[in-house]
Formats: structure tokens, sequence, C-alpha cells
């Protein structure tokens, strides 16, 4: 008889915190809001919770680096809006210096603004994003513009002298001529023969004049016949911003060349109207609109209009698609989490009942267990 009572006594207490346990575990569900105490209640669901909540993570951080984006492209959009509406004043104040009744001193003042105009591009050349500059390429830190002027850029016009390395004598006059990439020699304005590798200009910057080491022309001469650098390491690559898994968009515009194109485009509407050349000579040389050569590279007033609509074209292009990757990322996000949801919350209808149920089944194993294990004397000695 006492091994039958202490049996059913063992199996009541047994199953007395097992239905402890039970509810436990459904008020602890009900409370937390998920199914998911802890691991081992469901090892595959909290496998595919732990994936779901690195994607909400990565998610999250390609919206951030959509704002980033968004900055950058918008910076970009409004710079080059000032730069065309002040190439389109100077394509009218050309229009009218190039009208045959202006006097020396017309002529003057209409410089004047252009000069100042120029100073303008340039400092749009120099449009930052907190302490990045958006037109320098992977040379953030680097303004294309300094006080000396373009860095690393263009050596134009014939005043222009470069000192030489000590394998040269004299000095190097431009334009260069009968350029060979592969040796490095050339003939300056004065006819004489040189050779060298790099230069430097009267400010003091370093200008790359001949092949890289990898074999890569490092300048090329323009239709003046004025050594132009074709690509400067940094300046000219582009900074991508990770978008997707995998996905990258280049965020920055390449003013490298743009703006060097523009900035020698208005050093000879300044020195055309320093000139006093002949009006129709002003008109056909820097107006442009002819769809000449010189108009698709930029040579002419109209040209550069035309470069500048062109890099507004492109960064709008990328707005849209920075648009539509937002909205993907906004799809992502909306569908994971409700992902997240089926896979992890409680389902509380469900939850209740069986609480409910447990709590009635508990209630009665104390009610059953109270009339069957009566109490002994041994009960009342504790």
């Amino acid at each position: 008889m006492r091994v039958t009572q202490s049996m059913l006594s063992n199996n009541l207490l047994r199953n007395l915190n097992t239905s402890n346990s039970k509810m436990g575990k459904l008020q602890e569900q009900l409370s937390s809001g998920s199914k998911l105490t802890r691991p081992s209640d469901d090892p595959v669901a909290s496998v595919k919770g732990m994936n779901h909540r690195t994607t909400l993570a990565k998610n999250d951080q390609y919206t951030r680096n959509m704002g980033e984006v968004n900055s950058w492209l918008d910076a970009s959009d409004e710079s080059l809006g000032q730069v065309g509406s002040a190439l389109s004043r100077v394509q009218e104040l050309v229009s009218q210096a190039a009208n045959g009744t202006n006097t020396a001193d017309d002529r003057e003042k209409i410089l004047k603004e252009i000069e100042q105009i120029r100073a303008q591009i340039r400092d749009v050349a120099n449009t930052k994003i907190g302490d990045n500059y958006i037109f320098s390429g992977t040379m953030t830190t680097t303004p294309l513009y300094d006080k000396s002027g373009f860095i690393g850029g263009t050596v134009e016009g014939t005043t222009t002298i470069i000192t030489p390395p000590s394998t040269t004598t004299g000095a190097i006059k431009f334009p260069v001529n009968s350029v060979d990439l592969t040796t490095g020699t050339a003939k300056d304005a004065d006819g004489n023969d040189v050779q060298f590798t790099t230069g430097t200009d009267a400010n003091g910057n370093t200008i790359l004049l001949t092949s890289s080491s990898a074999g890569a022309p490092q300048f090329t001469l323009d239709e003046n016949g004025y050594a132009v650098i074709k690509s400067q390491s940094g300046f000219s690559s582009n900074v991508p911003i990770e978008l997707y898994s995998g996905i990258t968009l280049d965020v920055n515009s390449e003013g490298y060349e743009l703006f060097q194109k523009i900035d020698n485009m208005m050093a000879k509407v300044e020195d055309k109207l320093k000139s006093g050349d002949d009006v129709k000579e002003l008109v056909g040389d820097l107006l442009g609109g002819t769809g000449s050569s010189k108009d698709k590279s930029g040579a002419t007033i109209q040209g550069a209009i035309g470069l500048v609509l062109e890099a507004r074209a492109t960064v709008g292009a990328k707005q849209n698609r920075a648009d539509m990757m937002a909205d993907r990322l906004s799809s992502q996000k909306i569908s994971v989490t409700k992902q997240m949801s089926d896979n992890e919350d409680v389902d509380y209808e469900e939850a209740i009942t069986n609480l409910i149920t447990e709590e009635s089944i508990h209630r009665a194993a104390l009610s059953v267990g109270g009339r069957i294990i009566q109490p002994t004397l041994v009960d009342f000695i504790h």
C-alpha cells in the first residue's frame, strides 16, 4: 500500500510539473509575442529567423546607402543645372559681344562678367557633400580646382612653360607637336626636340606627358595641338555605392573631363575677347551649334552646354534607377517582415485557448490528486 501511495504521489508531482511547464511556456509566448522563446523550441524556425534578421539588417544598411546616393545625385543635378545656366549666360554675352557696334569698353565689361562666370563654374566643380568633393572621382578629399587652377589638368596656352627633368636642357614650350607615345619624344613650340616623362607647370603642378608604366597613354593633343591630360588616377575613377546585394551604382558624375573641357573653352572665350578679333570669327569659332567636331568635343559654348545636358541626363537616369531600387528595398522589407512574423509570431487565439485548456487540466489534476492521496500522520508531523 505504501509503494502504491508513493507511486501515485510521484506521478502526480511529475504531471503537475509538466502542466506547470506548459502553462509557463504559453504565458511566456503570450507576454513576448513570439512562439520561439529559445532556439530549442524549434531549431529550424530559429535558423530561418536568424536569416530573416540578417536580411533585414542588410536592407536597413542599403536603405541608409540609398540616402547617401540621393544626396550625391541631387547635389550633382543641382550643380550641373547651375553650370548649364552659367553657360547659357556666357552664350548671351558672346552673342552680345559679337555685335559690331560694341566699343572696347563694352567688350571689357562683358569680359569681366565672363571671368566671374568662369570662376563660379570652378566653384561649382568643387561642390562638396559633407567632406567629399562630388566631381573629383575617388579623390574625394581633393578639389578639382585650387588657387593655381585645374589640379593635374590641361596644359593650355602657348605661354605655358614647364620645367623639364634634368635629362632635358632648357624650358619646354607648349603646344607640343608630333608626340611619339612610345618614345616620349616630341617637338615644342619653338621646334626643339624634347624627351621627357613628367614636367612641372609654372604653378608647380606635376603634369604627366608620356605613357604610363603599363603602356596606356596619359595624354593626348587637342585640336589646337595642346597637351591634354587623358586620365588622372583617381579623378577619373568612379565612386560606387552598394544598393543591393552585389548591385552598385556609381554616384559621382565624371566631372574631371567635363569641367576640364568647359574651363578650356572659357579660356578661349576670354582670349578671344582680349584679342579684339573679328566679330564674325568670334561668333563662328566660339558659339558653335553647327554639329561640328568642335561642338561634339565641347570646344564651343553650345558644345559645352550639350556636354552638361548629357551629364544631367546621366544623373537623371541614375536617379530613376535609385528610385526603383528604393521601391525594391521597401518591398523586400515588407515581404521579409511578413515571413519572419509567420515564422515566429505567436497565434494569440490558439495560445490563449491552449492556456485555458492547460489551466483546466492542471486544476483537474490537483483536484483528483487531492482525492486520491489522503493525508497521513506524517503530513502533520512536518
